[in-house]
């Protein structure tokens, strides 16, 4: 098969990270764990999920036809500009209030995601890769370098990850990744990613690390599928108060950690997490047929704006795999999706054959 051919950011992307992080967890658990290795419980319930992805996406593939796709004209260049710098100014307005950079101070990190932030990210998010593909341009690589290091000083790898994942994928749909720099950006990513979470875990000053930034990666994915590991007993007893959380107020991932681990820890609980805790497994049945879908049908949509939509929400749902959807704000990057297909819903036809 030809590599040219190859569709590498197409939404199984989602099962082929799963199982990375899956086996990263696994060997991390051998090595970092003080308890035995990841149980069979752990990797069968998400294979499983895996699989009702896979069914999702596969239904809309073959029974979903898209005739054309709606080309949003409203968004001028201009426009796009000037929301992505104001993104940049409320970002650097924000650091200025907290005091410093948060990447190299624990406490300030720990008060970093004001309301500030909570409208510059996802409005510099979705207005760079907006830009991007409607406007490429290569001087607006300087944009996005710029966001990446400005909301990186947060000291959040998940942003950074974010910006970069997504408008790489966004070029990589234009047709604007060499081989060579393709390579050079997903090495800037991870890079970048392993960077910013070693010199935030140096920063925590009740904590004494001794891995380094590669050994680090995988103690994460491993502690975060103990923690999963700790839900599963747990199935469906919390009878939907983190989803309650998520769309109200309070820290759902602080809530995970005083219900499972019984102290106050802000905790990611993987991408089955949460579903799973509210609602046992038919919950998380329903996460995962509703994400292989609705992620199909937006990778059908993939055209105009539809190109930078796609690009936000697939890497996003690739950063749930570790931190879980428990973010009411990238849930609205999910309603930006969901505004898209209503957009074209005229175009969307059941293939009865």
């Amino acid at each position: 098969m030809n590599l040219k051919e190859i569709d590498f950011f197409n939404p199984m992307i989602i099962v082929v990270a799963i199982l990375v992080f899956l086996a990263m967890g696994y060997i991390g658990s051998f090595n970092y764990r003080f308890e035995d290795p990841l149980n069979s419980e752990v990797i069968l319930t998400i294979l499983f999920s895996c699989l009702i992805f896979t069914v999702g996406v596969t239904f809309v593939k073959y029974k979903i036809n898209i005739s054309d796709v709606e080309e949003i004209d409203f968004l001028s260049e201009r426009l796009l500009v000037i929301l992505v710098l104001i993104a940049i100014v409320l970002q650097g307005f924000n650091l200025v209030l907290i005091g410093g950079i948060p990447l190299f101070n624990s406490v300030l990190k720990s008060n970093a995601t004001t309301n500030i932030w909570r409208i510059a990210y996802p409005l510099f998010l979705i207005m760079i890769n907006l830009l991007l593909a409607k406007y490429y341009d290569r001087k607006y690589l300087l944009l996005v370098a710029l966001g990446a290091l400005i909301f990186g000083l947060n000291g959040y790898r998940t942003s950074v990850l974010g910006i970069l994942g997504s408008s790489f994928i966004t070029l990589y749909y234009l047709d604007k990744i060499s081989r060579k720099t393709g390579i050079i950006f997903v090495a800037v990513i991870a890079i970048g990613i392993m960077a910013i979470g070693y010199i935030a875990s140096q920063s925590i000053a009740s904590q004494n690390w001794t891995l380094n930034p590669l050994e680090l990666i995988f103690y994460r994915a491993a502690f975060t599928l103990e923690v999963f590991e700790k839900i599963i007993p747990l199935g469906a007893s919390t009878n939907g108060h983190i989803l309650s959380m998520i769309f109200s107020s309070g820290s759902p991932r602080t809530f995970i950690g005083e219900y499972v681990l019984h102290y106050t820890v802000c905790l990611t609980s993987t991408l089955f997490g949460p579903a799973y805790l509210d609602f046992g497994l038919i919950g998380l049945t329903i996460q995962m047929l509703f994400m292989g879908t609705f992620l199909e049908l937006l990778y059908k949509l993939k055209k105009d704006v539809g190109v930078g939509i796609y690009s936000i929400i697939l890497t996003h749902t690739i950063i749930w795999i570790e931190t879980g959807p428990t973010d009411i704000m990238i849930w609205f990057l999910y309603l930006l999706g969901l505004i898209l297909i209503i957009i074209n819903r005229n175009y969307i036809n059941l293939n009865k054959n």
